[in-house]
């Protein structure tokens, strides 16, 4: 299949989850994502039925209806208990420490195992404390005892200046979790602090040893000392072979938001941060640019599929190709990544370049089935008047 042939189904254009009412501030709601509990309230309670599944979602969202938090931006949780075939509103995560809010760049992980301070199932999620000015941001740690429910503050992984992109601010984003391979918790996140190092932005994480209480020092992960290119974005997964897959997003006039993948054996070792990994491209020049995301599924080859999403698909001039905003690409290829083939995604929307909003598919998550018989997807879609709302969609995989 090519970009070309991806079939025209506008049965794929989702179910909204949240539609901002008229005048919320900023964007509405973008940037969500999605985590499945393995450790759920109804596993814990001896009463899973079949192959229901709990999942918890979050995105970014401007307005409160807490009056104690009514001015702040949240982070709002929707919970599934039937796979995210429906959502309901469960909780509301708000800054407890700095009185800013939470204003960007939400993350949910739930952990698989005791770490530190926490039973195996606490659910953390960190995001971007930010004040109203945009003066200051503050990547924070929260955590949930009761799947979700309610939280508390855990601990700050980093701190930066205002949140304005560009040289000479020195801001730091888009936080996301894993355990490395000795089941330490690492957080990484998309870093402006380091200029003087010819890093216009870089991708680094930290360690934490003890549940995220306390970290280690910064270790750079993918940084080009050109003052000019931005790797950005990271996201993680692991695959059958135990190693780890990044992919990264590398805004600037080198790579042009193209999405880039590479691995690690142990999830903090990334090897020399100024050689970029392969980019995600099909052979015939169709890129992931920008917002990317990356899962494994058990479906396709012997060892599953990798798929991506990001946030459009173009051409090899860097033009709009075909199919972009409802395909994923995707690999059996776990050595070099060099061959990806185009399949459909479940959730079709029309992209930035077609309605001129730069908010729209910001992030894309992708959450397969256990067994990979289905895939579910979100992204942030187009209202009006430059808002966007938050749609998902689940669908079968397609895979050769």
């Amino acid at each position: 299949m090519t970009t070309d042939d991806v079939p025209g189904d506008r049965t794929r254009e989702g179910v909204p989850l949240y539609t901002p009412p008229p005048g919320t501030p900023g964007a509405g709601a973008m940037y969500p994502r999605v985590v499945r509990l393995d450790y759920d309230e109804w596993e814990s309670k001896g009463e899973r039925e079949g192959d229901s599944e709990t999942l918890l979602a979050t995105f970014e969202h401007y307005r409160s209806a807490d009056e104690e938090y009514a001015p702040q931006p949240y982070f709002p949780i929707y919970r599934s208990t039937d796979g995210g075939e429906s959502w309901s509103q469960f909780a509301e995560i708000h800054d407890t420490q700095n009185d800013w809010g939470l204003r960007y760049q939400p993350v949910l992980f739930e952990l698989p195992e005791p770490i530190g301070p926490w039973p195996a199932g606490t659910v953390l999620a960190a995001g971007n404390s930010i004040p109203a000015d945009r003066s200051r941001t503050k990547i924070d740690v929260y955590a949930s005892e009761d799947h979700g429910r309610t939280w508390s503050f855990v601990s700050t992984v980093a701190t930066g200046g205002r949140a304005a992109p560009g040289v000479g601010a020195t801001p730091v984003w888009e936080p996301e979790f894993a355990l490395d391979a000795d089941g330490n918790l690492v957080c990484y996140f998309a870093d402006e602090r380091h200029s003087e190092k010819g890093y216009d932005q870089c991708i680094g994480h930290r360690v934490s040893h003890d549940g995220g209480r306390t970290w280690d020092e910064q270790v750079l992960d993918v940084a080009i000392p050109n003052s000019e290119d931005r790797p950005g974005m990271p996201i993680v997964t692991t695959l059958p072979d135990g190693r780890y897959a990044m992919v990264y997003e590398i805004v600037g006039p080198t790579y042009d938001g193209g999405v880039f993948i590479e691995t690690s054996p142990d999830g903090t070792s990334w090897g020399d941060p100024a050689v970029i990994g392969s980019p995600v491209r099909t052979a015939d020049g169709h890129q992931l640019t920008n917002g990317p995301y990356v899962a494994w599924t058990p479906a396709g080859g012997d060892d599953g599929t990798v798929l991506v999403s990001g946030k459009t698909l173009r051409d090899r001039d860097g033009g709009r190709a075909s199919g972009s905003g409802r395909t994923l690409l995707a690999t059996t290829d776990f050595e070099d990544f060099g061959s990806w083939t185009p399949v459909s995604a479940p959730l079709w929307f029309d992209d930035e370049l077609v309605v001129e909003q730069r908010t729209v598919g910001w992030t894309t998550p992708l959450l397969p089935t256990r067994d990979g018989s289905e895939l579910l997807q979100l992204t942030s879609t187009f209202v009006d008047e430059g808002r966007c709302e938050i749609r998902y969609a689940s669908g079968a995989l397609e895979l050769e």
